[in-house]
């Protein structure tokens, strides 16, 4: 039975399987303050990019880690697009109240803005993991990655998976519930990284990635560290 054996196809699939459980448990658990939703997904996606590259050591000391090292800036970020995401749902309001008393294309304009905001939300946290940063160099980064590759698979596939799981909850009902628990988040975040996984490396071999810890370095079970 090799299929059983530590190192087959099968195993490794389980594995990650379990490590994407994992992560999604503990990024379901710390996002329910709200207030701590931005570090929970910097460090879903700092674990999740070591485990594409088969880099992961122990899933939830790194995890914690990286939430605590990360939690003043993802934080502010998190606010940030909270403040933003409900400035352009009340401008959107208000467009939608007043009918025709307004220009179509200040509708047009606002669905742009949206757009774009939206693009650039999906590369921010998972920059903010992987580099050593400003606020506003990180916001740079990740607008230059949705920007220049706003037509690319990449991009274009990281729009579709991040509200997928949402969509077919509403699709299928209470069905999909077992299944959204358990990869809500770490599904879409699993098939990001592996997207862009590439790209980053072409970053860090520019600017560097972040150091690893020291912490790091004696939890992983592999020698594969940046």
């Amino acid at each position: 039975m090799k299929f059983l054996e530590i190192d087959s196809p099968f195993m490794r699939v389980l594995g990650t399987m379990a490590d994407l459980i994992i992560l999604n448990l503990l990024t379901v658990l710390l996002c329910i303050p709200i207030v701590t939703a931005g570090a929970a997904f910097t460090a879903m996606h700092y674990v999740m990019l070591k485990i594409v590259r088969n880099e992961e050591g122990y899933i939830v000391k790194t995890y914690f880690r990286v939430f605590k090292e990360n939690f003043v800036k993802s934080t502010f970020l998190w606010l940030f697009m909270l403040i933003v995401s409900a400035l352009l749902f009340v401008d959107w309001r208000i467009l939608m109240m007043q009918g025709d008393e307004f220009p179509a294309f200040i509708l047009v304009l606002l669905i742009a803005a949206a757009v774009v905001f939206y693009l650039v939300a999906i590369y921010i946290f998972p920059v903010l993991s992987r580099y050593e940063n400003t606020i506003r160099g990180t916001l740079k980064t990740a607008f230059s990655m949705s920007v220049l590759g706003i037509f690319t698979l990449r991009t274009i596939a990281s729009a579709i998976l991040i509200p997928l799981p949402f969509v077919l909850m509403f699709v299928f009902g209470y069905a999909s519930v077992p299944v959204f628990a358990v990869f809500c988040f770490s599904g879409p975040a699993f098939f990001r990284a592996k997207l862009y996984s590439g790209l980053f490396k072409q970053y860090e071999e520019k600017a560097g990635a972040k150091p690893e810890s020291a912490g790091d370095e004696s939890d992983d079970t592999t020698d594969n560290d940046e």
